[in-house]
């Protein structure tokens, strides 16, 4: 029976063209790799137990991961498409949301996340594949296979790497809940802890971030998606990360990317009533700066659980150090 499954992993049904995918994919079509790499990664990290598969914000980072760090620039995907697809494969079966049994069997095929959580409440897997996905010697096993079948040798080291690092992930996100239930302190002094690659560090802030306020901006209650659900929101430190080093999620805010923007520089300030201060540096009379200037005063739309709120520390050191509080002297 192990066999069986190492035999479907090195014979998955993907599109081969030499004009849409490199040769350092072997001209097939890696999605399907990329998404039975996450789901390993995310049952080595114990956040999938059993062999029914959601789709979540972790396999979508965890694809994404994968994806962006082999695939060329600008060349968009997302997890939906192999998700709904691996159903050909034997060893994956889609469950229905109820009622919609027959559209999903009658539907082709599914590019977009909306449409699969429309249609699809997760999938399960073969209780033989997903004990060797358990066990860490199988799963390596699976893994090798599924790398040096549907990729080239020179791509090998990144794969490997990229398993390290979404291990990172999820460690350094356990770390930063943990510390945000500790007394929140400015700075925080690296130590032989400090080992974490850069893109595991902030993936996982990013996460945290994004999790606490549901990818929605603290100001202007944005919240945006695209079909492969990325998030027009960003994760923004609000006493710079090279000035604090510190990831504390209570050292983060959502912002859309105006607002980010406007916060970094000094333009949009938060008071200590957790209310938006809007810089004197914006003319009232410049009609372009109306989506900043709206937001003077406005509430900030925080956390339900207040141990999660920005620290107020956090948030006076960025009113004394970036926030321009005061109008520039005119020259003429």
């Amino acid at each position: 029976m192990t066999m069986d499954y190492v035999e479907s992993l090195a014979n998955l049904h993907t599109d081969t063209s030499p004009a849409r995918w490199p040769a350092t994919m072997r001209h097939r079509a890696p999605h399907k790799p990329f998404l039975f790499l996450a789901v390993m990664d995310l049952v080595a990290q114990g956040v999938i137990q059993t062999p029914f598969i959601e789709f979540t914000v972790d396999l979508l980072d965890m694809f994404d991961l994968y994806w962006s760090s082999t695939m060329a620039q600008g060349k968009r995907s997302t997890p939906a498409l192999p998700f709904f697809h691996m159903r050909s494969e034997g060893f994956w079966h889609l469950v229905p949301v109820p009622g919609k049994e027959q559209v999903l069997d009658d539907v082709p095929q599914i590019r977009s996340i909306s449409k699969l959580r429309q249609l699809v409440l997760g999938a399960v897997l073969d209780d033989g594949l997903f004990d060797m996905m358990l066990d860490g010697e199988s799963r390596d096993d699976l893994r090798r296979v599924l790398i040096e079948t549907y990729f080239t040798p020179e791509v090998w080291p990144i794969l490997v790497e990229l398993g390290q690092i979404s291990t990172e992930t999820f460690q350094y996100g356990l770390e930063l809940q943990d510390r945000s239930r500790r007394r929140f302190r400015l700075r925080v002094k690296e130590t032989g802890r400090g080992h974490y690659h850069q893109i595991a560090r902030s993936t996982a802030f990013r996460r945290v971030i994004m999790g606490i306020y549901d990818f929605t901006c603290v100001m202007t209650q944005l919240r945006v998606m695209t079909p492969e659900g990325h998030s027009a929101v960003v994760a923004a430190h609000i006493v710079p990360w090279n000035e604090s080093h510190n990831d504390d999620p209570r050292n983060g805010l959502a912002l859309s990317p105006l607002c980010h923007w406007a916060f970094d520089q000094g333009l949009i300030g938060v008071n200590s009533d957790y209310r938006v201060l809007v810089s004197p540096a914006i003319p009232e009379e410049d009609k372009g700066a109306e989506p900043l200037l709206s937001l003077d005063g406005r509430e900030l739309q925080l956390p339900a659980e207040r141990a999660r709120w920005p620290a107020k520390e956090a948030l006076t050191w960025h009113r004394r150090h970036v926030f321009r509080s005061e109008a520039p002297t005119q020259l003429l």
